[in-house]
């Protein structure tokens, strides 16, 4: 069974919770409860939770979250809900979330902190190859992975195209389960610069984008293009060289916010 901590002062959210009655069939034991900042570091420091909750004032909330980013910056943060229903849909998404992070990769040894990266790379790579999201759920699934994108700031979206082999060798060596073209990717030009991360996203159906999306709480350069596409070409140039990639781009597409790619999304 999951542990949790609920941080709420908030009458109903308690009474919500109060009257969730079935917390072993949804996966979970009871939460314990506290009521601010002092009593969520009591409680993470004394008991484990596999998730946490919070609904505060916004001065509050913030605390708590700044805390977390520093202390905790991998544990599943859920919404509270303010319904029992509300409780027991969120913490369907957190039971998803954590069975899957608690998957039994045998081939390899990740401690949860990767764990919760490849958690992150899967959910932009289903993002990317469109699948139907509210702005609502994206921003709950962005929470509870624990994203350090703003999805509220402009992205960038790059597709690449590897050249068709008519033996399919580029294909069979890079595209498989465990995504080592992706990371292969990653590591010629991935990660943070100038206040945004650049991730390889490589989803199903022979498609290669780049995701280029800002970072919460920094300042990001002005030149969001021009930093992406030197970084990547940079990178691709490596990854040929070293790794006998050929890949080139084929589009680049500002969008004014990762919500751009939600269903119910009306610019």
């Amino acid at each position: 069974m999951y542990k949790l901590l609920l941080v709420s002062d908030r009458e109903n959210v308690l009474e919500a919770f109060d009257r969730v009655n079935n917390w072993e069939f949804n996966g979970f034991k009871k939460p314990h409860i506290r009521h601010d900042l002092e009593g969520a570091k009591e409680s993470l420091q004394h008991h484990h939770a596999d998730g946490i909750a919070i609904a505060l004032s916004p001065e509050a909330t913030k605390e708590v979250t700044d805390y977390l980013r520093e202390a905790y910056p991998i544990l599943p943060i859920f919404e509270a809900g303010t319904t029992p229903d509300e409780v027991s849909k969120y913490l369907g998404e957190l039971n998803q979330l954590l069975n899957w992070l608690r998957l039994d990769f045998s081939s390899d040894t990740f401690d949860d902190n990767i764990m919760m990266i490849r958690a992150r790379r899967h959910f932009f790579r289903k993002l990317v190859n469109g699948m139907s999201i509210t702005k609502e759920e994206l921003r709950r699934a962005l929470t509870l992975r624990r994203s350090r994108m703003d999805p509220n700031k402009p992205v960038v979206l790059m597709n690449l195209e590897q050249p068709a082999l008519a033996d399919g060798r580029l294909e069979g060596r890079w595209q498989d389960e465990d995504h080592l073209l992706e990371r292969a990717l990653f590591q010629s030009f991935g990660g943070d610069a100038e206040g945004y991360h650049i991730l390889p996203l490589v989803p199903s159906g022979g498609k290669i984008y780049v995701l280029a999306g800002a970072l919460r709480d920094q300042e990001q350069s002005e030149d969001m293009i021009g930093i992406l596409d030197e970084r990547v070409r940079d990178g691709l140039e490596h990854a040929e060289e070293f790794q006998g990639l050929q890949l080139r781009v084929t589009g680049v597409e500002v969008l004014p916010s990762l919500f751009a790619l939600c269903s119910d999304f009306n610019g």
